[in-house]
């Protein structure tokens, strides 16, 4: 083998070495690589729950086992064909309602009604486009002859509005209300509603 030959033979040996560490082992790390959205930091007590079976073709984030509430238990939907209401509970302490409101914007009716009642006082604690968490206290207190004098008839409330297919559907906490801990994992999984991309 002469010096001609090879200078050419280790010039192509380096250059393979080189081309090939320079293009296989990083496309095989962004293969590797998971990026999950933002939001994620904020669920990691939560899993995913798709509530396309119960005709809503949509993704909910709810509390799994590891959250402080009680949840050890599946999600279980409650609802009857062709009706406008669905609920959800996780455990005893869980409890949500979904109500299709078609093209109306229930979400806005039902603010101006909290805002125009006169029986509780109520403190908005989170308030966005479509989305509320707030505080509900009762005006009155009990009576001197009542058993519960002293009693502050506070609870915690959530809701919010999407629209899936055109429809805008209210996710909210149940009438009674919450503790401060429940609503606040409530807050997250109303918001958390995603419409699913490609629903079959």
């Amino acid at each position: 083998m002469n010096m001609n030959t090879y200078f050419k033979y280790s010039i192509f040996v380096v250059l393979s070495i080189f081309l090939t560490n320079c293009g296989g082992p990083e496309k095989k790390d962004d293969e590797l690589n998971v990026q999950y959205p933002e939001e994620s930091k904020e669920l990691y007590n939560f899993e995913g729950f798709s509530l396309q079976p119960y005709g809503i073709d949509a993704l909910i984030y709810l509390p799994d086992a590891t959250a402080d509430i009680g949840a050890a238990t599946e999600p279980e939907i409650i609802h009857e064909m062709d009706d406008y209401i669905w609920e959800i509970h996780v455990g005893q302490n869980f409890h949500m309602t979904i109500e299709d409101w078609g093209e109306d914007d229930a979400f806005s009716a039902t603010i101006k009604e909290l805002k125009e009642q006169s029986i509780y006082d109520i403190a908005f604690i989170d308030k966005e486009k479509n989305f509320a968490y707030y505080k509900k206290s009762l005006k009155a207190k009990g009576t001197d002859s009542d058993d519960e004098v002293g009693i502050d008839h506070v609870s915690y409330h959530v809701i919010a509005q999407h629209t899936i297919d055109g429809i805008n559907y209210i996710f909210k906490s149940n009438k009674d209300g919450h503790p401060k801990l429940i609503a606040g994992y409530m807050a997250k999984s109303v918001k958390s509603v995603k419409p699913l991309d490609n629903p079959s």
